[in-house]
């Protein structure tokens, strides 16, 4: 029996040093990159990839109209409009913008329309812009724009809708 015991013995130790480790068994400094860096990696690679792209791709923004330009506010406004409002409301304001489409919901508004839904007083013109719309995907940008710079998009979207910028939001 003894004899039974010691082959069994030295038969299992031989299999154990001849097997091969598992990658389970090896360190991760010896494998490389593990399944979940490899995906986080990859994500931002892609992130990086998709920034890349639409700087390139990026259509660079029209000169300011002459009205505009020569206004400090319409200018300030423009250029907040240009990179908060422009990706829903399009570049002339009328709802058009590359993500306008893909929303969920109502439509995003034209704000070149003669009548303005949620009405064009400048105080409902800076609630709009400030808190936002509810059940649509227009967001309070009091969070992110100061007073001064609500004013300022306030201002230029009057300039889009072709109406005249009212004293009350041109005051500081």
């Amino acid at each position: 029996m003894m004899r039974w015991f010691h082959n069994c013995r030295s038969a299992r130790s031989r299999s154990v040093q001849t097997e091969e480790p598992s990658s389970a068994d090896v360190p991760h400094s010896e494998t490389g990159a593990t399944a979940p860096t490899f995906i986080i990696l990859a994500m931002l690679g892609l992130v990086a990839s998709g920034f890349i792209a639409f700087r390139l791709l990026k259509k660079p923004a029209t000169p300011a109209p002459s009205a505009v330009a020569k206004d400090p506010l319409l200018m300030q406004g423009r250029a907040i409009y240009l990179v908060r409002c422009v990706a829903c409301h399009g570049t002339d304001g009328r709802g058009d913008g590359p993500l306008a489409g893909q929303l969920i919901g109502p439509p995003v508004g034209n704000l070149t329309d003669d009548i303005w839904k949620h009405g064009d007083r400048p105080d409902q013109v800076l609630a709009v812009i400030g808190q936002g719309v509810p059940s649509t995907r227009m967001e309070g940008w009091s969070r992110v724009l100061d007073p001064p710079q609500l004013k300022a998009v306030a201002a230029y979207v009057y300039f889009l809708a072709n109406h005249v910028v009212p004293q009350e939001i041109r005051q500081p």
